[in-house]
């Protein structure tokens, strides 16, 4: 009997132990007559609650894929590892993964911008489906289970497997019983593969995964977090925490030279900015070493489509269509009340100052207040890290089937690659694919 190991229980090792079962395919996909019952035991390794992580995606609803058909489009929404996922998504894109989940009994739903999610918008429907389908293919799921060692012996690969579950919490024991009592609950186990699915950690770039890589000849990039809020020097934002732009354009600089152009939804927080916009900038950014000192400098356009000519022709209309009313009230016209308030408070414009008597002077502000709002990022909010960008680097992986170039039998998937995307379900997307090559 073959036996695969999949050291890593998230999206893309759940996705990998579903298709080394034997049910990959989608129904188009399928050859026809009997399926072949295919003698092979695959066991999944989890060193805690397996699909833990995915109940925390999309803010618990779950934002599964995006549908984008074509698969350059796609691509291209990676900062890292788009050119490698090409062939891959030529193979297994979004289309076949929405049937896939549809085939599988989950209906789907699409939101703005080609955001896949469950129906129900419950993140707990697409962990139950997965947790059915593999218990179903007859997948063995070990929770607790931390493999702490992969050698490649005569042909095969032998895991050292801690049981967690069965070892006393840390804090009970002295140190070196506490050594012993894991050693005892220590095991080695035989493969004829192995799929790496261990996710991505910035904060920890000897985190098992890599070391696994490593111990093989991979190399493994440096690491950084990646679609985080982003701190600003001004303090500003806090004063309009909780608005929300729906689009708006941002253009960052660093040392001189631009190094992203980005549009989207924006929120500002108590700390700087947030949302999808600040999101993208962050992965475009995410190895850049700005800080106080040397800061991300960050031009914001509240109306992205207008230039400063267009948008001062909208303003002059608005305020003489109404010359009587407030220069406050007919700013609200345009955007939201608290924007407006601190509009008109940073340019020292009496709020209260009618239409008709704005001079050329401060309609001139008005209009480079929101075009050309500066920006001065510090730091990222690590606290808000979504992804890591960084991984094992892929030049060693194939890209259609995520095998090792250097060892056989010896896969790697998900976000333990160099692979990382924008926010909009781009991520699982590429664990949903890699997983599925991986463990065809």
């Amino acid at each position: 009997m073959k036996r695969i190991a999949i050291v890593g229980g998230g999206p893309s090792g759940f996705m990998a132990a579903i298709a080394a079962a034997g049910d990959g395919r989608t129904k188009a996909e399928r050859a026809p007559g009997p399926r072949e019952v295919q003698d092979v035991e695959v066991v999944i390794f989890d060193q805690g609650a397996p699909l833990a992580t995915l109940l925390r995606t999309g803010g618990g609803r779950c934002n599964l894929a995006n549908a984008t058909y074509d698969a350059r489009e796609l691509a291209a929404a990676y900062p890292r590892g788009g050119k490698f996922l090409l062939s891959a998504y030529a193979r297994f894109g979004a289309k076949k993964t929405m049937t896939w989940f549809e085939e599988h009994g989950l209906p789907l739903a699409v939101e703005g911008g080609g955001r896949v999610f469950p129906a129900s918008r419950r993140a707990s429907e697409v962990r139950d489906l997965l947790l059915a389908l593999a218990r179903s293919r007859g997948v063995r799921v070990l929770a607790r289970h931390a493999v702490s060692r992969v050698v490649r012996r005569s042909g095969s690969f032998q895991l050292t497997v801690n049981d967690l579950a069965a070892v006393p919490p840390s804090g009970r024991l002295r140190k070196v019983r506490q050594a012993a009592a894991e050693e005892s609950h220590e095991r080695v186990e035989s493969f004829d593969a192995v799929v790496i699915a261990t996710g991505g950690d910035s904060t920890d770039p000897q985190g098992s995964g890599y070391r696994f890589a490593r111990a093989f000849g991979h190399s493994v990039t440096r690491m950084a977090p990646a679609l985080t809020a982003l701190v600003t020097a001004e303090r500003w934002p806090g004063e309009v925490s909780g608005l929300t732009l729906p689009d708006a354009r941002i253009r960052a600089r660093f040392q001189g030279r631009e190094v992203a152009d980005e549009r989207g939804s924006l929120l500002f927080t108590h700390r700087g900015i947030s949302g999808p916009l600040a999101f993208r900038v962050s992965s475009r950014c995410a190895f850049l070493p700005y800080d106080g000192r040397q800061p991300l400098e960050l031009t914001l356009s509240i109306f992205p489509d207008d230039g400063p000519a267009e948008l001062a022709r909208r303003l002059d209309a608005a305020l003489a269509h109404t010359p009587r009313r407030s220069v406050s009230a007919v700013l609200r016209s345009l955007v939201p009340r608290s924007l407006a308030s601190l509009v008109l408070e940073k340019e020292r414009i009496l709020p209260t100052r009618q239409a008709s008597q704005v001079s050329r002077e401060d309609r001139a502000a008005i209009v480079r207040a929101l075009d050309e709002v500066p920006l001065t990022v510090t730091a990222a909010q690590r606290e808000g890290e979504i992804v890591t960008a960084g991984g094992i680097e892929l030049h060693l992986v194939e890209q259609r089937t995520m095998e090792s170039r250097i060892v056989p039998r010896l896969f790697f998937c998900g976000e333990v690659l160099d692979i990382d995307g924008f926010t909009g379900g781009f991520n699982l997307q590429a664990a949903w694919t890699t997983g599925r090559l991986a463990g065809l």
